[in-house]
């Protein structure tokens, strides 16, 4: 069995990442990129059978039936337009449609199985041409079941004909794609918050929220985006409108300030005149210009030729002129002085020139403007009547006989087609350019046929916006978030594995790509849950066991004879030294058998409370990555996931029996069925 591993390529494997609102997909998993396919988690139901159809789907006439100009005999054609039947009708699908449309997943959980089933049928049927060579790589959700992962393995296998299937858990994939060994991964998604502490890529503790039943609470990006819109309904604002704002650069999370009662520092009207007469003040005076004294003229003979300056002949000189005057040495000091004086003079010309440009006002930052003007981008869909070209009409000639112009130069909107042909019909005799008259309008005029298209075209408004940009950020939002964190990390059964996650905190999920979100959250976390290593205090309770305890007999009492350095007020605290090192071990001193200290693994005694709260430092080799954020670091880890799993070869034999159960093959599946996938995964 193990032998049927490892023998893909990397442009075979498909890597699937199913998400709330978008799925990430990619066929191939040679290139280290940001997904290739970015695909609406959204299925709409066939209203003929009991199917799923990938698109929105409605019904309009037929263009050879419906659209033709009517022929001399117009009562015959009525007659006949009456007995019209279903086959003049077709469906056509609207990609941009959400009518009717049906989420199979909520908050991370699977709502609708026989949806979300269809949904990866359409996945892997749009991006495969083969069933039968193309394993596949399927994150999944924190929330998913021990069923639902068993469902899912049964329509994979049975459905598409994988020979292998490969179930991984987010954050995992997070922690392959980001590479720290500790970690804790954040991921704020479309309804949803999971918290998953990593130690030693093991799953040591999980929190989420977002729960939609019994009674539905979300959390995540969708707060935020109900928050602003509820604030801007009033001013007509729609919902697109609020989460195209939200996703803009003007909206903003504001530093995390607890002094103040909306724990935020909001821009007003007064800050914005200082912080403007501030850089006025800094620009430097204006400097009085210095009146030179006026050059001698020269001479327009040898100024100019044909129209040309002297300047382009600088350098030059008349040699033998130079010579027979017996003047060389002033000729020559006279003129480097010119050229002394002009480098001065341009140099001075250049600086009054800047002068204004200094002189500007400084741009403000978007967090001191109160207002800042939002540039919404919205599509519109029409339907327009387009002209059908026929082998045996011209163009040319339709447009003159109706007297049109071009349809590239003729309106979006067009009216009623009957109108228009009855129009053309009753159109009197012209003339062209060359005086020559054309055909009358009681002459047989050519069939045209017109099919209808639908044109879309982008209308941008700018619109002005206020505080409103800053005051969306629920604060009890964040304060779940901030709680999910802390508590996530402080329920780990092991106190020295805490620190580890403390020292690098992540965020994933689209949901964080709110601009200054991150550092808000970590900023909260510090303000409540930091303690600082300076107070000594709190080590009067974890001295180490080995430091002698004063006594009565006063064996203890510092006597003259010491020679050490007296503890000053900017020494080290001898207790503080003693209870910060206790656990890190002292060279050449033995521990007994089972101690964690002196292994590097940071202070273990002191797990209880967080001394450092920090955000992981993020890779920069990658530099597609770089640009996209990693924000979808679980794709990336999914990528890296699909090499380990299906293209490494030559392993040694320990290395291949965790190789074989990393993924659940066709033949392990006939064996023991769906349940097999709950050893032969990346799950917890």
């Amino acid at each position: 069995m193990s032998g049927q591993q490892g023998k893909w390529r990397e442009d075979q494997v498909l890597v699937i990442c199913p998400g709330s609102q978008t799925t990430m997909a990619q066929l191939g998993c040679s290139e280290l990129t940001p997904p290739a396919h970015r695909i609406p988690t959204r299925m709409f139901k066939d209203e003929d059978g009991e199917g799923y159809r990938p698109h929105h789907t409605y019904k309009r006439k037929k263009v050879d039936k419906a659209d033709t100009v009517p022929p001399a005999d117009g009562a015959k054609e009525k007659k006949n337009e009456k007995d019209e039947d279903e086959d003049e009708w077709e469906y056509v699908e609207d990609r941009d449609s959400v009518e009717g449309a049906i989420y199979p997943m909520q908050g991370g959980r699977i709502v609708n199985m026989p949806a979300f089933l269809a949904f990866l049928d359409h996945v892997h049927s749009l991006l495969t041409a083969t069933f039968h060579n193309t394993p596949i790589v399927l994150m999944a959700s924190p929330q998913w079941t021990r069923p639902d992962c068993e469902a899912i393995t049964r329509y994979i296998f049975e459905k598409t004909k994988t020979p292998a299937l490969c179930l991984l858990h987010s954050a995992i994939a997070a922690q392959y794609g980001l590479k720290w060994p500790h970690m804790t991964v954040v991921d704020i998604g479309f309804e949803k918050v999971d918290v998953t502490c990593i130690y030693d890529s093991n799953i040591v503790s999980h929190k989420d929220l977002g729960f939609p039943t019994p009674v539905r609470e979300i959390s995540g990006g969708e707060v935020f985006t109900q928050k602003l819109w509820s604030l801007l309904k009033d001013k007509g604002f729609t919902y697109e409108m609020a989460e195209q704002l939200k996703k803009s650069s003007i909206c903003e999370v504001l530093p995390y300030v607890p002094e103040l009662p909306e724990l935020m520092e909001l821009p007003t009207e007064t800050q914005a005149a200082l912080s403007q007469g501030a850089a006025q003040a800094a620009l430097p005076a204006e400097v009085p210009k210095i009146a030179e004294p006026t050059k001698p003229a020269l001479n327009g003979d040898n100024d100019a030729e044909n129209g040309e300056s002297k300047e382009a002949d600088e350098g030059v000189l008349d040699v033998a002129n130079i010579v027979t005057s017996g003047n060389t040495r002033e000729f020559l000091a006279k003129r480097e002085k010119e050229k002394a004086e002009k480098a001065k003079t341009k140099k001075q010309s250049k600086g009054q020139e800047t002068e204004p440009a200094a002189g500007k006002l400084v741009r403000l930052p978007n967090s001191k403007r109160k207002t800042n003007l939002f540039h919404y981008e919205d599509l519109e869909h029409e339907d327009v009547q387009v002209p059908v070209s026929d082998h045996t009409s011209k163009p040319d000639a339709v447009a003159t006989v109706s007297g049109e112009a071009p349809m590239s130069e003729a309106p979006a909107a067009t009216g009623n087609i009957s109108t228009s042909e009855e129009a053309k019909t009753e159109s009197k005799p012209t003339e062209d350019g060359q005086g020559n008259a054309q055909a009358p309008s009681d002459a047989p005029a050519d069939v045209v046929k017109t099919a209808t298209e639908r044109r879309t075209k982008r209308v941008r408004k700018d619109i002005e916006v206020g505080l409103e940009r800053f005051l969306f950020v629920d604060r009890g939002e964040v304060n779940r978030i901030t709680d999910t964190i802390y508590h996530s990390i402080q329920s780990i059964d092991d106190i020295y594995k805490r620190s580890a996650c403390w020292d690098n905190i992540v965020f994933v999920g689209n949901g964080s790509r709110l601009r200054g979100l991150k550092e808000n959250i970590i900023q909260t976390l510090i303000s409540r849950h930091l303690i600082s290593p300076s107070t000594a205090t709190i080590f009067t309770s974890e001295l180490p066991s080995n430091m002698a305890t004063p006594s009565g007999t006063g064996a203890q009492t510092p006597t003259g004879s010491f020679t050490g350095q007296l503890p000053t007020t900017s020494s080290v605290n001898p207790l503080l030294l003693a209870a910060t090192t206790a656990s890190l071990g002292i060279p050449g001193q033995a521990h007994p058998a089972g101690s964690n200290a002196g292994d590097g693994t940071g202070h273990h005694s002191h797990g209880q409370t967080p001394m450092s709260i920090k955000q992981a430092v993020q890779p920069t080799y990658l530099t597609d990555w770089t640009k996209n954020g990693f924000e979808e670091a679980m794709f990336l880890g999914s990528l890296v996931a699909a090499r380990l799993a299906y293209c490494i070869h030559n392993l040694d034999v320990h290395a291949a029996e965790f190789q074989r159960y990393m993924s659940l093959n066709r033949v392990e599946y006939n064996e023991s069925g769906p349940k097999a996938i709950r050893t032969h995964s990346m799950l917890p």
